[in-house]
């Protein structure tokens, strides 16, 4: 009796192995795995249970076809990632050169103006025109800053 009361208590103290493994996808677009839980994290269960060669019915070319499209499809998101990134970074580029020249062209103006509904110049007064001149300036300072700290972090060979 007592080595059955002593299999029951080692038996209830013996802890249950349970992995999970996370997988989730960083801000540059690279795939990171971790056993700690991530709020955007997908959770990947491992049976533990089975030991020694685990028979899943699959053939071990089966296997490595499964891993090797998991891995095509984290470096395709990837490019994509960099793809979408640098495509940001021209309009970016863009948008500065665009309204570095459009200051350029409000500072050489003698006057602005606006087109009326009927084709009729407006011209623009000197608050208007400096608010626009300000409010350009600071396009600039957002676009082109930001662009600068974007081009900072790249490696230029």
């Amino acid at each position: 009796m007592e080595r059955v009361v002593a299999l029951i208590l080692f038996m209830g103290l013996t802890p249950i192995a349970n992995a999970e493994i996370y997988k989730w996808i960083d801000d540059q677009g690279r795939v990171n795995y971790s056993d700690k839980e991530i709020k955007s994290a997908e959770s990947l269960e491992l049976d533990t249970e089975k030991k020694g060669h685990i028979n899943t019915g699959a053939s071990r070319e089966e296997k490595r076809r499964i891993l090797l499209d998991a891995i095509q499809e984290d470096k395709e998101r990837e490019l994509n990632q960099q793809k979408k990134s640098r495509n940001q970074k021209k309009r970016q580029e863009r948008g500065c050169i665009l309204a570095k020249d459009r200051l350029k062209r409000f500072e050489r103006a003698s006057y602005l103006y606006d087109l009326d509904k009927d084709g009729n110049k407006v011209i623009a007064s000197k608050e208007e025109r400096s608010v626009r001149t300000s409010k350009l300036r600071k396009d600039i300072n957002k676009n082109c800053k930001s662009l600068i700290g974007f081009l900072a972090g790249q490696t230029i060979f």
